[in-house]
């Protein structure tokens, strides 16, 4: 009879129990990226690890969300970048470097408040050779000497942001605004000053892939917001695919800071699991003598479906007039005006 009653109470305890567990669900997931790289400009050289990661920065998150009914999903990430050489933090002073929001989610898309991407991090990327890695990418690597936000860096993670992402069949479409670090007034500031926005669109029909970006980011002063736009695009043939970016950049005034950047490149599959890919790009800043250049050929190869191994010969160059040789990530940190870096990088990636 005991058994018989037990028995009755724990099948209905999981009754009522059930429901409450399937609407809950929380995910352990992350990077973990290591890569070696050399780089020589003239008599100065870089040999080691690149500081946080080669294909993929490295991370660990949660990501959860409870089920509402009639559609609608509480979600929530929370995600910490790390460095793989020393484990030490990828941004000092923040318990979730990467992300950290909560929103509510339903057919209407994904409506979120917190520390986010802006568009810039999470579109180009599409656009452009070895996934728009920042020390791989031609692209990715001189918008961090073009001080773009447009960017996969931390340049593109908004403090304090509201945010919105949906998808309508091909059409994807972002929005955010950021109230970003200063949000009082204290009689000499306007709290707005540093207020940042940004647009994101993309279409993907077949072949074809086309994305823009636009952003606006308060400077934090009276000066002028600084204005940044991207068009990107892509074209798979099967035996080759085809990616392209054009950017430019208006600051206050009319300075060095002002520039446009130029990407083109081809992917070419090898066997099942290859691909090589060789892209180019150009930083122009206004003014003369004070260009940028960068080459890649790299080699990517899925040894499964969350494990890639990566090699990448690059060359970057810089005019003698200019003045960021130390910005674009660094194996450049090896730069200066006139010379040349070159680097060869190799590492594995692994998503979990």
């Amino acid at each position: 009879m005991k058994r018989t009653h037990l028995a009755c109470c724990l099948s209905l305890a999981a009754t009522f129990a059930a429901p409450a567990l399937a609407q809950t669900q929380v995910t352990i997931y992350g990077v973990a990226d290591a890569a070696l790289a050399y780089g020589k400009s003239d008599d100065a050289t870089y040999t080691g690890f690149i500081r946080d990661g080669g294909l993929a920065g490295n991370r660990f998150g949660l990501r959860g969300s409870e089920a509402l009914g009639n559609g609608l999903s509480v979600v929530f990430t929370l995600e910490q970048g790390f460095l793989i050489g020393d484990g030490g933090p990828h941004r000092a002073g923040r318990a979730f470097s990467r992300q950290s929001w909560v929103g509510l989610k339903g057919g209407f898309g994904t409506a979120s408040a917190g520390y986010q991407y802006a568009p810039g991090y999470l579109i180009p990327y599409k656009y452009q050779i070895m996934q728009g890695a920042p020390f791989l990418a031609p692209r990715s690597t001189l918008a961090f000497g073009g001080g773009y936000t447009i960017s996969p860096a931390s340049g593109a993670r908004w403090d304090n942001a509201l945010r919105y992402a949906g998808s309508f069949g091909g059409l994807g479409v972002q929005g955010i605004y950021a109230f970003h670090a200063q949000q009082s007034d204290d009689g000499s500031t306007d709290r707005a000053d540093d207020d940042r926005w940004g647009l994101g669109l993309t279409y993907d029909a077949g072949p074809l892939a086309l994305g823009m970006v636009y952003h606006s980011v308060g400077s934090g002063s009276d000066a002028d917001d600084t204005q940044e736009v991207l068009i990107g695009a892509a074209y798979d043939l099967g035996v080759v695919k085809l990616v392209g970016t054009w950017s430019k950049k208006d600051a206050d005034g009319s300075t060095a800071a002002d520039n446009t950047l130029f990407s083109a490149g081809v992917i070419a599959p090898v066997g099942a699991a290859g691909q090589v890919h060789l892209g180019a790009a150009k930083l122009n800043p206004r003014g003369d003598d004070n260009n940028a250049r960068a080459i890649t050929l790299g080699y990517l190869h899925a040894l499964s479906k969350r494990t890639k191994v990566y090699g990448v010969l690059n060359r970057l160059s810089f005019d003698d007039g200019v003045t960021y040789t130390g910005n674009p990530g660094a194996l450049s940190t090896v730069g200066s005006p006139g010379e040349s870096t070159n680097a060869v990088i190799a590492g594995i990636s692994h998503k979990f």
